[in-house]
């Protein structure tokens, strides 16, 4: 009678065990999967700097003035100008600091703030439409570059003040990085992209 007790015993312990290391492996199994999904996202988005959108421009930079002496114009003075030149602005972020989560198989990805990555003006394009000039009041080429920075600056301030291109600029990477993203197997048939940015 003894030996069928402790024979029961010892099969309920093992079939504990099995159960048990059964759901220890499942769960195990669960988080290297959500681990692996995670690192197979961040390992398709780029790590350097992403040019979301490249904006090419080309704009009109008036200018004029005269000099004065205690507040009242000097005759001979004044002068006016009306150049062009060319531009362009790459809208974008950096790679690194996009993080991943994923949640009930949704992705999230967590994107950073659009912000202005560069801003090349071309001097070659700069050009004269129109110049009046005085006989004291000429301009020179350092009035020139000065005209170039001042205008760099300026539409710079433009730029970050247009919501639409920020817009565009993350619309363009949502599209981009989603077809990247749901060109993964596992992710096309299990898992929903979702895109939070930084505001």
């Amino acid at each position: 009678m003894k030996y069928w007790v402790i024979f029961v015993i010892i099969i309920i312990c093992i079939g504990g065990g099995v159960f048990l290391g059964t759901r220890l492996d499942s769960n195990i199994l669960k988080q290297e999967n959500k681990i692996d999904i995670t690192y197979t996202v961040k390992e398709i988005l780029p790590i350097a700097e992403y040019a979301s959108l490249v904006y090419h421009y080309s704009t009109v930079i008036t200018e004029s003035d005269v000099r004065r002496l205690f507040g009242i114009s000097i005759p001979l003075t004044d002068r006016r100008a009306i150049y062009t030149i060319d531009g362009t602005i790459k809208l974008g972020f950096s790679g690194r600091d996009i993080t991943i989560t994923n949640q009930n198989n949704i992705i999230i990805v967590h994107m950073p703030k659009i912000k202005i990555l560069s801003h090349e003006i071309y001097p070659e394009t700069f050009s004269l439409y129109d110049e009046r000039t005085s006989l004291f009041n000429r301009y020179s080429l350092q009035d020139a570059n000065n005209l170039q920075m001042e205008h760099k600056r300026e539409f710079e301030r433009k730029v970050n003040e247009n919501e639409g291109l920020f817009f565009q600029a993350q619309q363009s990477a949502e599209q981009q990085f989603r077809f990247f993203l749901e060109n993964i197997p596992e992710v096309k048939e299990k898992y929903r992209i979702v895109f939070e940015w930084e505001m």
